[in-house]
């Protein structure tokens, strides 16, 4: 996306107000970055090792599909997309540029409020974003289009007409954006706008807390931040300005939430009709940003737990692979004259942490211990049982043995000590560091008086994302 040309929009949460735009910070400002533990004195160095590492041929290219599933529906792997998308977004640093120090990582702006509002699916709201929502029907958002009334709404060139284009890179999360406007269109049914947008929101924050993280957190660490987020005892860093406002850290963003990019397969079942289609598959023009065609109509049965009695695909394993996919974005997604490394999303996830100064996934366990977060600093990652790893050269094994990419540190830890199952206990402190502070310091269910749960209908206190779906497909 061409900085200058968003069309997100950034919406305010009471208790959570941003005054101007949300800004990237560092939980751990006071360490260094792996990049001058291991001596990296220029960016070509730091891509250097990223290719090493995630560039096609890479220690982290699966491009024999060798991956075992996890235990997640793959439905899960969109879900994480989704959320990301609602709190995170950085059009302003260099992909290839030098490392920046803390003050200017402070400086960068997130153009996202942090804060689970559902401003991806809202926008500023019918009033100032009055191309997302139905004049005909106050309050009821947009759906469907001339060509597939079970597609977002688009314009005439086929854009989606929603808060946060990126819902629109892959058919999955733009189907997943698609449930979201569905159900708040439910919801609002004898309820006015902001009754219904709280409602949906909070049921929302409840499935990021109970469902996706309860999911995917080393349990020991999920229980142990359970009881600090019910305490007011979360954030454990200092991640708000003098103003109260939360920023996003990079450690974060860059790094731990982005094991969501290891879930992803090869191929999807769309339908029964396309039981085998890839994320960006250029048969039926799908490769991203564009319209859903009819028969590729996601029946989300196939990837999730909607229906007991029939199967469904699951998310590839949280380990440091990522599928082949990944490792070669098309064009709509990287643009057509990127080079080999550019289309690799675990290329440019390593670099961009390197830009970032990221500090080593070692640093950030002991910096987390240290917080009273359940996290062992000396575990053992097996680094050198990883297939290719050999090739990486003595220059710098040895050096990312000792201080690894806090990005590859995650991924390795949840396939060693998560057994590919969910994140190790550092990744997991971090997510539910930031996400814990959003659910403590935001507008959000938990500070609602007298308690609340989601609706029964919904299943209650048992609401999951597959419960949704039902709910949302059982209403039409």
């Amino acid at each position: 996306m061409n900085k200058g040309k968003s069309m997100h929009g950034m919406t305010k949460a009471r208790g959570c107000d941003h005054a101007r735009l949300g800004n990237f910070c560092k939980l751990f400002p006071d360490l260094p970055s792996w990049a001058a533990e291991c001596g990296i004195e220029h960016p070509c160095e730091a891509a250097e090792v990223a290719a090493l590492l995630g560039g096609p041929g890479g220690v982290m290219h699966d491009f024999d599909d060798s991956s075992r599933d996890s235990e997640a529906p793959a439905a899960y792997t969109f879900f994480a997309q989704f959320i990301d998308h609602d709190i995170t977004l950085d059009t302003e640093t260099n992909l290839h540029g030098k490392e920046l120090d803390n003050a200017k990582v402070k400086e960068v702006a997130n153009l996202r409020s942090a804060s689970l509002d559902l401003d991806c699916v809202y926008g500023f709201g019918p009033e100032a974003s009055p191309y997302l929502y139905d004049q005909t029907q106050p309050g009821r958002l947009l759906v469907g289009n001339d060509v597939n009334d079970n597609d977002l709404p688009r314009n005439s060139d086929g854009r989606a007409l929603i808060g946060d284009p990126r819902n629109d890179e892959n058919i999955f999360v733009a189907q997943l954006q698609l449930l979201f406007l569905r159900f708040h269109n439910r919801r609002i049914l004898g309820r006015g706008f902001e009754d219904a947008q709280k409602d949906v929101r909070y049921h929302y924050q409840w499935l990021v807390l109970y469902d996706f993280l309860r999911r995917f957190c080393d349990p020991g660490v999920f229980e142990y931040a359970l009881e600090e987020i019910r305490k007011k005892a979360l954030p454990k860093c200092e991640i708000r300005d003098e103003y109260g406002r939360l920023c996003m850290p990079v450690e974060f963003s860059v790094a731990a939430y982005r094991f969501g990019h290891t879930l992803v397969r090869s191929h999807y079942p769309a339908n029964e009709h396309y039981p085998a289609i890839e994320l960006f598959d250029e048969r039926f023009g799908t490769e991203g940003f564009g319209p859903v065609p009819p028969e590729l109509t996601v029946d989300w049965r196939f990837l999730l737990d909607v229906d007991d009695c029939h199967p469904y695909v699951k998310s590839k394993a949280v380990d440091h692979l990522l599928a082949d996919e990944l490792i070669r974005l098309p064009d709509p997604v990287v643009g057509r004259n990127a080079p080999a490394n550019d289309r690799s999303l675990a290329f440019r996830n390593l670099l961009r942490g390197y830009v970032l100064g990221l500090p080593d996934g070692q640093s950030v366990a002991h910096a987390l211990k240290d917080k009273g977060y359940p996290v062992d600093p000396h575990a053992d990652l097996q680094f050198d049982e990883i297939t290719g790893w050999d090739c990486l050269g003595e220059k710098w094994r040895k050096k990312l043995e000792g201080h690894t990419p806090l990005f590859f540190y995650v991924l390795r830890e949840a396939g060693i000590l998560g057994g590919g199952r969910h994140l190790g206990p550092v990744g997991s402190a971090i997510l539910m560091e930031v996400f814990g502070a959003m659910l403590v310091h935001c507008d959000t269910f938990l500070n609602e008086k007298g308690g609340w749960t989601p609706d029964d209908c919904l299943g209650g206190e048992n609401f999951t994302l597959a419960r949704l779906v039902r709910y949302v497909q059982d209403h039409g």
